[in-house]
């Protein structure tokens, strides 16, 4: 439960902080997006707006507009007070004609080309004239009367309109509020009083990967942030992970250590006391099975205690030799048979040739004799069998020790050479979670490798992967 609620806390932490980082980004680009090349749009809006000081949107504009607008003032004023359908179809007639006047005569391309050569701008620079609105005004009464705006129906095809009204000249293909230069309302006097809106858009082509470049750096900074955040997150959640397996490692070796010494502590107390009753004193074969009950009792603690010592001093004191691999395996298991009783089995199948190998003698058969404990000890067959072989392998060999025991679950596998580490809970089998720890280290310090075959309920082999041509001065301990 507290694993779930501190990897739910370090992921909501880690989203928070993430979505944080790109709002802010999101907002730096939004800011660098709307200032860019903000001197430019200044400089070409005043110098549109000298371009057209006596004129509406270019030059020669304004007469268009004025020769439209001024034949059709009667015609609009009376349809408007009498018949507002006719209206209607006489605004998009007329707003109609007007545009497509705008756009034949169109003198904008030379206005925009020749402010960009009069101010040294960029050749590239693109532009995109719109016409937005037109209003018309009867009476002061009724106020102002839209004829036309963004939102009215056309002649004129999609490509031919934006948000921003109909495209009256210019290649500009994404007008927006950033690239915009000029929003112009004018008001003009010919029968009635009348307004028109248009807008000049301006942009450099490729401006969204030319800011995104200008934002590089940041862009860097920020994914180098939130990889060190992940990294710091990953690393905090791993150590402490390591660091509470290494707690439930040592609690379950605490727990282990005082029930393996705990028993033959009290056993060896509740001896002595017994010794010192006068009853069992004058009882010769009493005393004599307390003696033997503290004596074998004693000797488990010695084994347990050697074990730990022996971990210790694995390292320290290491003396390989040439020795046949075959006469090691074979006379170890001649002497752990003594401890198997039938129907119980140990068997080994020598290789057929000699085999000299590097090693100590005293740590491989410590080692190897780790492993037949385990494979007997943790072995609830009715019939308990172990079998040693050895087979040559890319011009090295493999001892095989392999029991019928209840196998080891795949999950576990690699953690059962952890120091401490025990499969299972049963206080009925006893150890301190350091034979096989033990085993590891043994083959370490002859630069042996081992792997593990197990199925549950089918047993497990242990496979001792011993390299050709070792000597002496390439093992490493």
């Amino acid at each position: 439960m507290k694993d779930r609620i501190y990897k739910s806390v370090v992921l909501v932490s880690f989203l928070i902080l993430l979505l944080v980082q790109l709002r802010l980004t999101y907002n730096s680009y939004v800011l660098r997006d709307r200032d860019y090349s903000l001197k430019e749009k200044t400089l070409i809006n005043d110098e549109y707006g000298r371009s057209i000081s006596d004129d509406k949107v270019f030059s020669g504009g304004g007469k268009i507009i004025d020769s439209v607008l001024s034949r059709n003032m009667p015609a609009l004023k009376q349809t408007y007070l009498t018949n507002r359908t006719a209206f209607n179809k006489l605004s998009q007639r007329v707003s109609d004609t007007l545009l497509t006047e705008l756009q034949k005569e169109s003198s904008m391309d030379s206005v925009f080309r020749s402010i960009v050569k009069r101010n040294g701008l960029d050749a590239n620079l693109q532009y995109l004239l719109t016409f937005q609105q037109i209003e018309v005004n009867f009476d002061t009464k009724i106020g102002n009367i839209t004829i036309f705006d963004s939102k009215t129906d056309t002649q004129f095809k999609a490509d031919q309109k934006t948000p921003y009204g109909v495209i009256i000249d210019g290649t500009l293909t994404n007008p927006t509020i950033q690239n915009r230069v000029t929003n112009l309302s004018v008001s003009g006097k010919l029968v009635y009083d009348f307004r028109i809106t248009f807008n000049l858009f301006v942009d450099p082509p490729g401006r969204t990967l030319k800011v995104a470049y200008q934002m590089l750096p940041t862009f860097s900074l920020v994914a180098l942030c939130i990889i060190i955040i992940v990294g710091i997150n990953y690393y905090t959640y791993i150590s402490w992970m390591r660091q509470k397996k290494e707690t439930d490692i040592k609690s379950d070796f605490l727990n282990s250590i005082k029930h393996e010494f705990n028993t033959p502590i009290t056993t060896i107390l509740v001896a002595s006391k017994s010794l010192h009753e006068d009853e069992v004193l004058n009882d010769r074969n009493r005393v004599n099975a307390l003696v033997h009950i503290v004596e074998r009792q004693a000797r488990r603690l010695h084994s347990h205690i050697n074990q730990m010592l022996e971990i210790s001093e694995i390292n320290n004191n290491i003396n390989l030799e040439e020795t046949d691999l075959n006469y090691e395996v074979l006379t170890l298991v001649n002497d752990y048979k003594i401890k198997v009783q039938a129907p119980d089995s140990l068997t080994f199948d020598p290789h057929g040739s000699e085999i000299l190998i590097m090693m100590d003698p005293f740590v491989f058969t410590t080692m190897l004799q780790n492993i037949l404990d385990n494979s007997f000890k943790h072995n609830h067959s009715d019939v308990k069998m172990t079998v040693l072989f050895i087979t040559a392998h890319n011009g090295g060999y493999i001892l095989h020790i392999k029991d019928n025991g209840k196998g080891v679950e795949e999950a576990i596998k690699e953690k059962i050479f952890d120091k401490f580490f025990r499969a299972g809970k049963d206080n009925t089998v006893s150890g301190l979670g350091l034979g096989l720890y033990y085993v590891k280290q043994c083959l370490d310090i002859h630069g042996w490798e081992i792997s593990v075959r197990t199925a549950l309920g089918k047993g497990t082999e242990f496979l001792v992967h011993i390299p050709a041509g070792q000597r002496a001065d390439s093992i490493n301990h």
